[in-house]
């Protein structure tokens, strides 16, 4: 691989995120004291990026935000890591916010909520994220098709510029990841067979599935697996949390499992996905000589990393993490 074939470039969302710390998430009517009060910035595009710019990757944000407070600081979030931003379209549009809502306890989701303790639910209001335009993507098109090693999608983005997209990179060299959250239950099967590798959880699997199958240990998710290649994946990876991950391909369908080790305290897993798949990106163009059972495993290793700190992007600058980031190319044995 090339130096001018290098760079990594997410294609999505990026937000501004409230986090309200409570013991628990209050019913209608009801008004409760909360814990702590944070900010931090999100989206699962942004996350991405940044989780694969801090293990020293050379990334591009293609995306869009509004001319409000919270799109300058995404843009100046962005650059701060060393992202390359020029590909920010700003619209006329609110920039995309989140208010998350952190329990002690997993309990019954409300608004828009991360519920977390050691699963987390998301809904999403798209502002700004929803505008992104072929036009916005397509001037970028000498980087998509000459520069990059790796392109990540989310479906936080309008599908149809993700199509559109896809399509146009059908026959690029890059890697195009291909992550289904959140998940529609219709109106993905072209975006299945463009990308090359399909990434999603648990109960995204079985969305996708027509939740023909419950995701709820390594044997069901093994069964899913193969029902998404049966869809037309080339590469299917299904994270399962605490449990790692399981993935086959249409060249090898026999479904592997790579675990991780156990987290008796987890802190805050929203992010974590986000940072398993930036990290992922950043080793396929990094450690181009491992297999993708080895980069699956360090990626997973770095998700499980971050579910001890609060937050979604903070939770990336902890040094510690950092460390342990970089030096995860030597061979890890996990029971």
């Amino acid at each position: 691989m090339t130096n001018k074939m290098s760079k990594i470039v997410v294609i999505g969302s990026c937000c501004t995120d409230m986090f309200f710390y409570t013991s628990v998430l209050p019913n209608p009517g009801q008004t409760i004291h909360g814990k702590q009060f944070s900010l931090d910035f999100g989206g699962k595009g942004a996350n991405q990026c940044i989780a694969a710019q801090k293990l020293g990757a050379d990334t591009v944000f293609i995306g869009c935000v509004g001319t409000d407070i919270f799109g300058k600081d995404i843009i100046n979030n962005f650059e701060k890591w060393g992202v390359d931003t020029q590909f920010i379209t700003k619209k006329s549009v609110d920039t995309g916010v989140a208010q998350i809502n952190v329990t002690d306890n997993v309990t019954n989701n409300i608004i828009i909520v991360i519920i977390s303790s050691s699963e987390n639910c998301i809904i999403i209001v798209a502002g700004a994220n929803g505008t992104l335009q072929k036009e916005d993507v397509d001037k970028a098109h000498d980087l998509l098709l000459n520069e990059t090693s790796v392109v990540l999608f989310q479906f936080e983005t309008p599908l149809e510029t993700t199509e559109f997209i896809l399509n146009k990179l059908s026959s690029a060299n890059s890697c195009k990841i291909v992550n289904g959250a959140p998940a529609y239950s219709n109106s993905y099967q072209n975006i299945l067979k463009l990308a090359d590798i399909f990434c999603v959880n648990e109960s995204e699997a079985e969305i996708y599935t027509n939740c023909i199958k419950k995701v709820d240990s390594i044997e069901s998710a093994n069964e899913v697996l193969s029902l998404l290649l049966n869809q037309g994946c080339k590469i299917v990876i299904i994270t399962l949390g605490s449990l790692g991950a399981v993935f086959a391909s249409k060249d090898e369908p026999k479904p592997q499992w790579v675990k991780v080790p156990k987290i008796e305290n987890p802190i805050d897993t929203s992010g974590a996905g986000d940072a398993f798949l930036g990290s992922l990106a950043y080793f396929i163009v990094h450690t181009p000589n491992l297999s993708l059972y080895e980069q699956i495993k360090r990626a997973c290793l770095i998700a499980t990393k971050t579910v001890q700190f609060k937050g979604t992007q903070k939770k990336q600058e902890n040094k510690l993490y950092l460390q342990f980031s970089i030096k995860i190319s030597i061979p890890i044995e996990i029971d």
